[in-house]
């Protein structure tokens, strides 16, 4: 039994490393897409609205889910909204901890690529993360800035 068990096991790991140049890219492409963090971004119109939703890493870009609500009350404001970044309008993607939490810092090429992001202002918007989500919210940026890299790479080799 164990033989048998042994034998599928390098069999399984000998088709994964013979085919590995042919889909690595696609499978790090799908590790990427499957990572994802909860947020939230508070201080919307001076304090009264926070936004809460979730960072999620695309092939060629960043797309955040949320849903704005009253600060006070909690009552949700509007419905889930979607905001897509583009690598192509992103500058830089930042990981910042602190004692409490720790925030995400999104840098954009320009203003007009953060306009439908409720609390960015001049091209740099702010996504708080609880503390009990801290590493994997390093991870996904650790991620994030990989693909950001090569999204780079790529530009410059066209």
């Amino acid at each position: 039994m164990k033989r048998v068990i042994l034998t599928i096991f390098f069999d399984f790991f000998y088709i994964i490393l013979s085919n590995a140049n042919k889909y690595s890219k696609d499978v790090v492409m799908d590790y990427l897409t499957s990572q994802s963090v909860p947020f939230e971004i508070a201080d919307i119109n001076h304090g009264f609205q926070l936004a809460k939703g979730i960072l999620k890493i695309r092939k060629d870009h960043l797309e955040l889910e949320f849903e704005v609500q009253d600060a006070i009350l909690g009552v949700i404001s509007s419905g889930v909204q979607t905001v897509s970044i583009l690598f192509n309008d992103l500058e830089d993607i930042r990981y910042e901890k602190g004692w409490f939490g720790a925030k995400i810092i999104l840098k954009a090429t320009s203003m007009k690529a953060l306009e439908d992001l409720p609390g960015s202002e001049q091209a740099i918007a702010e996504l708080k993360i609880k503390r009990k989500n801290r590493k994997e919210a390093e991870s996904v940026v650790s991620s994030a800035r990989v693909a950001l890299s090569e999204h780079k790479l790529d530009r410059l080799d066209d």
